[in-house]
C-alpha cells in the first residue's frame, strides 16, 4: 500500500469522528493549510550577497559613472535635480552595501572597504570608527595611509584636531608616503586651526603644506596645473596666517620665496599671484626690486625648451643654444589689446640692446581666427606674417600649434614675458601691460645685458 493511500484512509477515519458540518470545516482548513505550505515551499530563496568587500565598494563607487554613461547613451540633457537624485542613490547604495558587510565577520581589509563605503555614504561617525579599527590591526601599507587621510578629514570636521594631528604623525612614521597626500593631511589640519582663528598653529601646518607642495613640484613636473594650485594655496595660506598673527615680515618673506620658486619652475601665473598678494600686504614697497640680484635666483633649474612649428623671421633655435645671451620670451596674441600696447617698447629694446646680446622671441600659437573670421593654420600663418610687417616688429615670432609653451611656463594670461639671463636662468617675469610693469621689465633688461657673461670654467 502506497503512502498516499495510507494517508487517504487515515483522513477518512479522522473525518468520521466529527459531524458532517464539522468535518466540512476541518476539511476546508486542511486544504488551505496544504495550499499555503505548498506556496511557501515554492517561493524562490533570496540569494545571499557574498561579494568581497572590495567589490561591494567598487560597485557603489562606480555607480555615478554607470548612470552617467546611461544618460549619455540616451543623449539626455543635464538636469541638476537628476544629478542630485543619482548622488543620493549612490549614497543609499553605499549604505546598503555597508550594512551587508557589517553583518559579516570582517577579516583582513574588509573594515577598510567598510570605512570607504561609509565615507561614500557621507556618514562621518561610522567612517571614522571603521578606519580607526582597521588601523589598529593594519598600521602599514597603501590602505593604512589612505585610511589615515579619512581619519584626519573627519577628525578635523568633528573638531577632534588632536586626533587628526596624531594621525598625521602616524602617517609620517609609515610607508608609503607621497607629497600630495601629505599636502592634503596638513591642509585639513591647517584649515581647522584657521576656522578656529588660531593663526600660529595655522602657520605651523601651512608651512608643512609648502614643503609638500615643493616636493610635489619636483616629482610631478608634468602636472603643472595641480603643482601651481598646491604652491599657490599653501603659500597664500602661510603668508596670510603670518600676517594675521602680526608677523608681517614673515608674510612678505613667504611670498618672496614663492616668487623665487615661480622663477625656478618657471610659472608666470604663480609669480603674478604672489606679487599681487605682496602688494596687498605692503602697498608702499617696490617688490620688483627684491629679486634683481642673480644671487637671489637658483641657477640649478633651467627653463623648458620652447616649442614652435613655425618660425617667422627667426631661424629655429633652442634656448640652450642662446646661452651667453639675454633672452626675452614674450607671450602674446594678435587679438590681445594690452599685447599691442607693449609693441613699441619691445621694438625699442630690440633696437637698443640687440648688439649687446638681447634676443627677443614673440611666442604665440594658432588660435584659428583673426579679428573678423575663422582661419586655417595656413591662412593664420599668412596673417601673422602680415601682422608682423604691418606693426614693424623687428624680432622673431615662434608659432606653436598647441598649448605646450603656455603650460610649460604657466603663462595663462597675456601679455607675459620671461627674462632669461646669460646663464640661461629666468630672472624676471613681467605680467600685464601696466606702465610700471613695463618700466620694471625695461630696467631688468638693461641690468642683465650689462652683466658679464660667465666663462665655462665657472661651471657653465
Amino acid at each position: 500500500m502506497s503512502l498516499n493511500t495510507k494517508l487517504e484512509i487515515s483522513l477518512k477515519i479522522f473525518f468520521r469522528l466529527f459531524s458532517p458540518r464539522q468535518a466540512k470545516v476541518y476539511r476546508t482548513a486542511l486544504i488551505l493549510l496544504i495550499c499555503a505550505t505548498s506556496a511557501f515551499a515554492q517561493k524562490p530563496e533570496i540569494k545571499k550577497d557574498d561579494r568581497p568587500a572590495q567589490a561591494m565598494f567598487e560597485d557603489a563607487n562606480g555607480y555615478l559613472g554607470r548612470r552617467y554613461q546611461e544618460f549619455n547613451k540616451k543623449n539626455l540633457p543635464y538636469d541638476p535635480k537628476v544629478e542630485a537624485q543619482v548622488k543620493q542613490e549612490q549614497k543609499d547604495l553605499a549604505l546598503k552595501n555597508a550594512s551587508i558587510l557589517e553583518a559579516r565577520e570582517l577579516k583582513g581589509d574588509d573594515r577598510y572597504f567598510l570605512g570607504l563605503l561609509y565615507h561614500l555614504a557621507g556618514n562621518a561617525d561610522l567612517a571614522l570608527t571603521a578606519m580607526q579599527r582597521f588601523l589598529k590591526d593594519t598600521p602599514d601599507g597603501d590602505k593604512a595611509q589612505a585610511a589615515r587621510t579619512v581619519v584626519v578629514l573627519y577628525s578635523t570636521k568633528k573638531n577632534k584636531v588632536e586626533d587628526a594631528i596624531a594621525a598625521v604623525d602616524d602617517y609620517t612614521k609609515h610607508q608609503p608616503q607621497n607629497a600630495e597626500d601629505r599636502y592634503k593631511l596638513e591642509f585639513f589640519v591647517a584649515d581647522a586651526f584657521l576656522r578656529a582663528k588660531d593663526y600660529v598653529k595655522t602657520a605651523e601646518h601651512a608651512a608643512k603644506m609648502v614643503v609638500a607642495a615643493k616636493l610635489f613640484a619636483t616629482t610631478n613636473k608634468s602636472e603643472v596645473s595641480k603643482r601651481d594650485d598646491m604652491l599657490t594655496k599653501s603659500g597664500l595660506l602661510l603668508s596670510d596666517a603670518y600676517d594675521k598673527s602680526g608677523k608681517k615680515e614673515l608674510a612678505i618673506a613667504t611670498l618672496e620665496d614663492l616668487r623665487r620658486t615661480a622663477l625656478a619652475l618657471p610659472s608666470g601665473m604663480l609669480y603674478k599671484i604672489a606679487t599681487l598678494r605682496m602688494e596687498m600686504i605692503s602697498p608702499e614697497a617696490d617688490f620688483r626690486k627684491i629679486l634683481e640680484g642673480p644671487e637671489n635666483v637658483s641657477a640649478s633649474s633651467l627653463p623648458p625648451e620652447i616649442i614652435g612649428t613655425q618660425w617667422i623671421d627667426q631661424t629655429p633655435i633652442k634656448l640652450s643654444e642662446l646661452r651667453g645671451q639675454v633672452v626675452l620670451l614674450d607671450f602674446w596674441a594678435p587679438w590681445c589689446g594690452p599685447c599691442r600696447y607693449t609693441f613699441p617698447k619691445l621694438t625699442l629694446w630690440h633696437q637698443s640692446y640687440k648688439d649687446k646680446g638681447l634676443v627677443i622671441l614673440g611666442l604665440t600659437k594658432y588660435f584659428g581666427h583673426d579679428d573678423e573670421r575663422n582661419l586655417t593654420p595656413g591662412e593664420e600663418l599668412v596673417y601673422l606674417r602680415e601682422f608682423k610687417k604691418r606693426n614693424r616688429l623687428p624680432y622673431g615670432f615662434v608659432v606653436a600649434d598647441g598649448d605646450g609653451n603656455t603650460f610649460n611656463y604657466g603663462a595663462f594670461s597675456i601679455p607675459m614675458s620671461f627674462l632669461i639671463d646669460r646663464r640661461g636662468v629666468v630672472r624676471f617675469i613681467s605680467a600685464g601691460a601696466d606702465p610700471e610693469e613695463i618700466a620694471a621689465l625695461g630696467r631688468m633688461i638693461k641690468k642683465l645685458v650689462e652683466e658679464p657673461a660667465e666663462t665655462k670654467s665657472d661651471g657653465q
